[in-house]
């Protein structure tokens, strides 16, 4: 019998392990803590540790990466496949107005010029992969979303869609049914387009990859996203109408709460989808309904009315 084992991801039942800790340390938690782990057969990475610059966040989740698989390589002779989650940041998004963003954004990019290229982890964590694969008899393979949308049963820092679900909520309690709700944010990102990721498909996604290695594998990068290119404005409208209220279109108004991706992310930066489809992931969810189906998630576990 073989195991998945996932790393990082919140709502799923498990044990904390710090892979900040050395290989031997870490070999003896996962011995102790995790049920046949020397059966893991495929693991999927999405553990990220926020640091002050981006010297020592390049430094830090490049180790804890590579110590967790040469961890599991110690514990599991079985292991087949890794899957590491990473994001838009592959392609520049973080630094708009240094490097050139031009969509489609195609998983055959070339990487973005220093000395911004320094400042991406992704990168030398893929670089880390890719040598320490080499000989092995374990693939993997890198997935990258753009802004993830979905729910966890706590709170999670980087979930933009439970911020615009609070703000929205609030806003119809202060106003009223019917009131009319500003875009918080500019009227280039109220324009732009984007490729927003729903939960379900990423997951979809990176479980077709893990079990397809040899379409998928060898260092194979591929994008995902909710298929359905569209504007903010359409998005929004649609959101808005969700929680009964009327979108006002445009109208200034500066949104702390989400400012990074509504505000700082006001650009045109949609997926090229091709690589996925070539090799046969088809599934694809409206963008608007991935907002719904996660408040309705939320709303079950009462994380807002």
């Amino acid at each position: 019998m073989s195991h998945a084992l996932i790393l990082g991801v919140s709502g799923i039942s498990g044990c904390g392990i710090d892979f900040t800790k050395s290989v031997p340390d870490v070999v003896r938690l996962l011995k102790e803590k995790i049920p046949d782990v020397n059966t893991v057969s495929h693991v999927f990475f999405t553990a990220y540790v926020a640091t002050s610059d981006f010297e020592s966040l390049r430094r830090v989740n490049t180790s804890i990466l590579e110590t967790a698989i040469r961890s599991i390589e110690e514990v599991s002779e079985k292991l087949e496949v890794v899957i590491l989650q990473t994001g838009g940041k592959g392609y520049g998004l973080e630094f708009p107005k240094e490097v050139n963003i031009t969509p489609p954004l195609r998983e055959d990019m070339p990487r973005i010029p220093q000395p911004y290229q320094d400042k991406i982890f992704y990168y030398t964590q893929y670089d880390m992969l890719t040598e320490l694969s080499k000989g092995k008899s374990w693939t993997f393979t890198e997935i990258r979303p753009d802004g993830i949308v979905g729910f966890v049963p706590g709170s999670n820092a980087m979930n933009m869609a439970q911020g615009i679900a609070l703000y929205l909520s609030l806003y119809k309690e202060v106003y009223g049914v019917g009131a009319t709700v500003p875009f918080p944010g500019f009227e280039h990102g109220y324009n732009s387009t984007h490729s927003d990721t729903f939960q379900d498909i990423l997951a979809r996604m990176e479980i077709y990859a893990a079990t397809n290695p040899k379409k998928c594998g060898n260092g194979g990068i591929f994008n995902i996203a909710d298929d359905f290119v569209k504007e903010n404005s359409k998005t929004w409208g649609a959101m808005v109408e969700k929680h009964g209220l009327d979108p006002a279109g445009m109208k200034f108004q500066n949104w702390a709460h989400v400012h990074f991706m509504l505000v700082q992310f006001d650009f045109d930066r949609q997926y090229d989808l091709s690589r996925a489809r070539e090799v046969g992931f088809m599934e694809k969810v409206d963008t608007a309904k991935g907002y719904f189906t996660a408040w309705d998630r939320m709303k079950a576990a009462k994380i807002f009315p």
